[in-house]
């Protein structure tokens, strides 16, 4: 891809190969919150100022991004936030039950820590290689499961599920799929209508490049009736009374209380380059660094085993590998960084996850450090 110094100075200090655990913000998005801070310094009669033209914007921006109507989108702090809304706002019957995978991100979990105290039974479906198939998600679906709940990309070993099949098949039994899609918003093509995606909760912090404190929820319009609204603010309400409300007929539903302007322009930014450069020319640059990678393990690590899937279908541009021992991975870690190079450790491994601003360069960089004994 382009060169991208101006916008990523951290690319001149080090080689940052982990957007996976947190991306740098560009150049253009921190001179955006220095300037909307610098407001904030002096308060006119209406503090709002433009808030509602950013906060449209912003979210017309992610439509975009995701296929959707950018009223269906709702702004929140985290991705567990929407969790949280999506997994409290489901009816709940005692002896309703919900399917996730195994090995699931802890935020996933969370979001389902009250459910066994109403009764509901939370279900959990066996990893095949490096992550769960579709097929073991159904395998625990029944007449009682009232939605599966997953990442689009699993954090330890960047499996991608395939989230089109997933939706068809909840969609044909009628069983919403809730998706965390932090690994997903802002590195892969997403268009939520053709999954069939009943909810996808983000945060801006890592691929999307925006920082912590803002995200996003998007629920479908026919998952609405579904999932109530549990956190109320006079946003969510379009009319009748807080204690008889008629709801708003979107996402907006969810919303409660007033907006993040200074999260919300840091992500008004990021997109703005995210647009430039395109989704698909970024996943497409990301795959290609992730592959290199892949077939440079093979060559320069045969010892090592990589946790990535062979199939496409599943692959992201996340790349997990392991010496075989948390003591051998953590060496490994420790070479790299004494050569200024920045992955991950994860339990499953070295975790290594390239964005658009990383170079072929930076890969073989790191697989001759790898190489170098």
């Amino acid at each position: 891809m382009s060169n991208f110094a101006s916008e990523f100075p951290i690319t001149q200090n080090c080689t940052y190969l982990n957007t996976a655990a947190q991306g740098p913000w560009p150049t253009r998005t921190v001179r955006a919150v220095q300037e909307i801070a610098a407001q904030h310094q002096f308060i006119g009669p209406d503090s709002g100022g433009d808030e509602a033209a950013i906060f449209g914007k912003t979210r017309q921006q992610l439509g975009r991004l995701l296929n959707v109507q950018p009223d269906q989108i709702v702004f929140g702090p985290n991705t567990t936030y929407g969790l949280n809304v999506c997994t409290h706002g489901i009816d709940w019957r005692a002896g309703d039950n919900i399917v996730l995978p195994e090995r699931e991100f802890p935020s996933v979990q969370a979001a389902l820590a009250h459910l066994p105290a109403l009764g509901v039974e939370v279900r959990v479906a066996a990893w095949q290689g490096a992550g769960v198939t579709v097929n073991e998600i159904m395998a625990r679906v029944d007449g009682r499961t009232r939605a599966v709940i997953c990442s689009a990309i699993a954090w330890n070993t960047g499996y991608r599920i395939d989230l089109e099949g997933l939706g068809r098949r909840c969609a044909e039994v009628g069983v919403l799929l809730i998706v965390d899609g932090i690994h997903s918003v802002g590195a892969e093509c997403l268009d939520l209508q053709a999954m069939r995606v009943s909810a996808l909760s983000f945060h801006g912090y890592k691929w999307l490049l925006a920082g912590f404190g803002i995200g996003g929820l998007y629920v479908s319009p026919d998952a609405l009736n579904h999932i109530r609204p549990t956190f109320v603010g006079p946003q969510a309400v379009a009319g009748g009374s807080f204690f008889e409300p008629m709801w708003k007929p979107n996402a907006q539903r969810y919303a409660a209380g007033g907006g993040n302007k200074i999260g919300i322009t840091a992500l008004n930014s990021a997109l703005s380059l995210i647009e430039e450069v395109g989704i698909a020319a970024i996943r497409a640059a990301n795959h290609g660094l992730a592959n290199a990678l892949h077939a440079g393990l093979k060559r320069h690590l045969p010892d090592a085993r990589v946790l990535r899937s062979d199939d496409p279908q599943h692959q992201s541009c996340i790349v997990v590998f392991t010496s075989g021992s948390p003591e051998g991975d953590s060496a490994i870690l420790d070479k790299l960084n004494a050569q200024n190079i920045l992955v991950a450790q994860r339990p499953a491994g070295i975790r290594v996850s390239p964005h658009l601003f990383n170079t072929e360069g930076d890969i073989e960089r790191l697989l001759a450090a790898l190489a170098g004994g």
